[in-house]
């Protein structure tokens, strides 16, 4: 089978690897459609995690863990199952022809959803999974940083949990994805290129008292789904969060990777005793939720799909989805 391989930093190539070895409790997917993650640019750009983003074979590592397709065999003890059944993977090795999956981490698809579609029920999940932790209440002030396919995900996700929040701010650099998110549902956009983003939100939100940092931005919730890009200049957004939540009651969802340390003034963490809530992952009932979300048209995950590629130009797929201004969900096709 054809397989994308990690060999190190920007650089990944095609091969042919022998097809996985179904096991008695695995089902074996025929992957179409495997979209390519931030994890898995923090792997190709920086090198960071290869024993985490990739599934290792006995003639390299192969990428990928978004990913759907049709049960092509079934291992000796898998019931309910059949041969053609359209599912969505959790395991790792998805940009592959082939993925010999566990039973339990095949989810169907339901009726009407594309493979793309399926392809981001992981992030989804993710996304669901951050906005249940965060606990919304109604009226309250939610700031989204980076507008990515997590991001994204999040502002669909408030929306379509009906929760009516105070204001619901999104931020990004990118022009076209702050756009997108306003279609899925954010009432503010912010440019951290037209000034201090704390400011920023302060206008929008206005202030609430502090005991002990004075007047602060009336922000109840922050969803750091950007997290830290090597090299980047400016306060971290996890800084810029703890400068801006409210006093005693906020919560700041920490989602996004960290691909360098940061140094931080930890004083409004102090001060404001804000919860700090690390999330990773998801609950497989938040799987099955962004599967039914998208068969009742609740959500729209096909406009997020923005550029498609077939298996053999896995390095331009790549390539692609780090032009953050222009992309939001780059999906693989290993079946072309």
């Amino acid at each position: 089978m054809r397989a994308v391989v990690y060999n190190g930093i920007r650089d990944l190539d095609v091969r042919d690897l022998p097809p996985p070895e179904l096991q008695p409790d695995q089902v074996m997917v025929d992957v179409h459609a495997c979209g390519i993650c931030g994890s898995d640019l923090h792997l190709y750009r920086e090198g960071i995690g290869p024993e985490i983003c990739t599934f290792p074979y006995p003639g390299g590592r192969v990428l990928g863990h978004e990913f759907s397709g049709v049960i092509s065999a079934l291992g000796s003890a898998v019931e309910g199952r059949a041969i053609g059944d359209r599912v969505v993977g959790l395991g790792m090795g998805g940009m592959a022809e082939q993925v010999a999956l566990h039973n339990a981490i095949a989810f169907a698809i339901p009726d009407g959803v594309s493979f793309d579609e399926a392809a981001t029920a992981e992030p989804m999940s993710n996304s669901l999974r951050i906005v249940r932790k965060s606990n919304p209440q109604p009226g309250e002030n939610v700031v989204v940083f980076g507008l990515g396919i997590i991001g994204l995900g999040v502002i669909q996700t408030y929306r379509a949990l009906g929760v009516e929040l105070g204001r619901l701010i999104a931020v990004d650099t990118s022009e076209y994805r702050r756009k997108v998110a306003a279609e899925l549902g954010a009432g503010y956009l912010i440019d951290p290129k037209d000034g201090d983003v704390v400011e920023q939100v302060r206008e929008l939100c206005g202030n609430r008292p502090s005991i002990l940092d004075g007047d602060v931005p009336a922000v109840d919730v922050v969803c750091d789904c950007a997290g830290y890009i090597k090299g980047f200049e400016g306060k971290p957004v996890i800084q810029q969060a703890l400068d801006m939540i409210c006093d005693r009651s906020g919560r700041i969802m920490c989602f996004g990777m960290f691909e360098d340390r940061v140094s931080l003034d930890l004083g409004p963490l102090i001060n404001r005793q804000p919860q700090l809530i690390g999330v990773m992952g998801m609950e497989l009932e938040d799987v099955n939720q962004s599967l039914a979300w998208m068969a009742e048209g609740k959500i729209d995950r096909k406009s997020l799909v923005t550029h498609q590629f077939g298996l053999a130009q896995a390095r331009d797929a790549f390539e692609a989805q780090t032009r953050y201004a222009e992309s939001v969900k780059v999906v693989l096709h290993p079946q072309e």
